[in-house]
C-alpha cells in the first residue's frame, strides 16, 4: 500500500531544464489565420464577377490536368471551400500539437520533475524502473533514437517526451547519465544484498512492428531476471560465471549475450530492452566480478 508523506522529496541539485517550443505553434496559428482569411478574400471577389460571366470555365494545372466547372460561381466556392478545409485542418493540428507541448521538465541530480498546465509531478531516478528508448517517423527504420518515456512500474503508463522539446538530443542525454548514475547504485544494492532485479524487454519482431505501426505505447514485455550469480532469460537460468561476451552491433542494432562454449544467451534489438543504460552496466559489472574469480552459485529465481 502506498503512503503519502508531506516531506518535500530530495531532489539534488537542479541540472538544467526544458520546455517545448513556440516557433511551429505560431506558425500553425498564423498560416491557419491566413488560409481562412483567403477563403473569405476568394469569396470576396466572387461577389465582383460581371453578371456577363457565365458558362463553362477550364482550368489547366501546370502537370496538364484539366479542371471543369459549370460557371465561375461554382469555381469560386470550389477555391474557397479548398482554403476553408486546408485552413480548419490546420487550426486543428495547431490544436492536436499545443495539447502535446504543454509540459515543461526540470532535471535533477536525483530525479525528474514534469509541469502540465500548472500540475508539477517530481519522480526520483531510483523509483524509475523503465526508460524506453524508441526511433518514430521518418528515421524510425534507422533505429535512431528520437524518443524517451519513462516509468515507475509495469503498472502505470509511461510519460512520453517528444523529440519537439527543445534541446531534445541534450534533454536525453543529460536524463540517461543522471538516470543511470541514481539508479545504479540502488539495483547494486539490492544485488549485493542477495535480491533479484528484473528488466523488462520487448522482442526485436514487437519492436519492428511498432516502428511500422506507431503505437509505441502499449508494448509486451518478457522478464529479465538478473542476480549477482545468474540470469534469468527465456525461462532459463544461465549462470554468471559462464558469460563471456556482450557484443553491440551499430549496424543491425543488436546486442548479443554469449556464454563460455559461444552459445547465444540473448540476441535482440537493443533498444527493445528497457532501462538499457542500467541494464548493460550492471550486467558488465557482474561478469567483470565474475571473471576475477568470486564463487558464483545458481540462486532459484521466484
Amino acid at each position: 500500500m502506498q503512503t503519502t508523506s508531506t516531506a518535500a522529496p530530495a531532489t539534488g541539485q537542479r541540472v538544467a531544464s526544458f520546455s517545448y517550443g513556440k516557433g511551429f505553434l505560431v506558425f500553425l496559428l498564423v498560416f491557419g489565420a491566413v488560409l481562412l482569411s483567403l477563403a473569405g478574400f476568394v469569396l470576396y471577389l466572387g461577389t465582383m464577377l460581371p453578371h456577363s460571366a457565365a458558362g463553362p470555365v477550364e482550368l489547366t494545372t501546370s502537370r496538364g490536368t484539366t479542371l471543369n466547372f459549370s460557371s465561375p460561381d461554382l469555381m469560386i466556392y470550389a477555391t474557397s471551400a479548398f482554403l476553408a478545409v486546408l485552413g480548419l485542418g490546420v487550426l486543428g493540428l495547431y490544436v492536436w500539437q499545443n495539447r502535446q507541448r504543454q509540459t515543461s521538465y526540470e532535471l535533477f541530480e536525483d530525479g525528474i520533475a514534469h509541469t502540465t498546465r500548472g500540475a508539477r509531478t517530481y519522480v526520483p531516478f531510483s523509483e524509475i524502473q523503465d526508460v524506453y528508448l524508441f526511433s518514430s517517423g521518418q528515421v524510425a527504420y534507422t533505429g535512431l533514437i528520437t524518443n524517451l518515456a519513462f516509468r515507475r512500474t509495469a503498472s502505470e503508463p509511461f510519460h512520453r517526451v517528444l523529440p519537439s522539446l527543445k534541446g531534445f538530443p541534450t534533454f536525453m542525454e543529460t536524463f540517461r547519465e543522471l538516470y543511470l548514475n541514481a539508479r545504479q547504485p540502488v539495483v547494486l544494492d539490492t544485488l549485493h544484498g542477495g535480491g533479484s532485479i528484473t528488466f523488462n524487454c520487448i522482442n526485436s519482431a514487437h519492436v519492428w512492428r511498432k516502428r511500422m505501426g506507431g503505437d509505441f505505447l502499449h508494448v509486451d514485455t518478457q522478464p529479465i531476471v538478473v542476480s549477482r550469480d545468474a540470469v534469468l532469460v527465456q525461462n532459463s537460468v544461465v549462470p554468471m560465471s559462464t558469460l563471456r561476451s556482450m557484443d553491440h552491433s551499430t549496424w543491425n542494432e543488436t546486442i548479443e549475450i554469449r556464454d563460455a562454449a559461444g552459445k547465444v544467451v540473448l540476441s535482440t534489438v537493443v533498444t527493445g530492452i528497457l532501462s538499457l543504460d542500467v541494464f548493460l552496466s550492471t550486467l558488465g559489472l557482474l561478469m567483470e566480478s565474475s571473471v576475477r574469480g568470486r564463487p558464483a552459485t545458481v540462486p532459484a529465481f521466484a
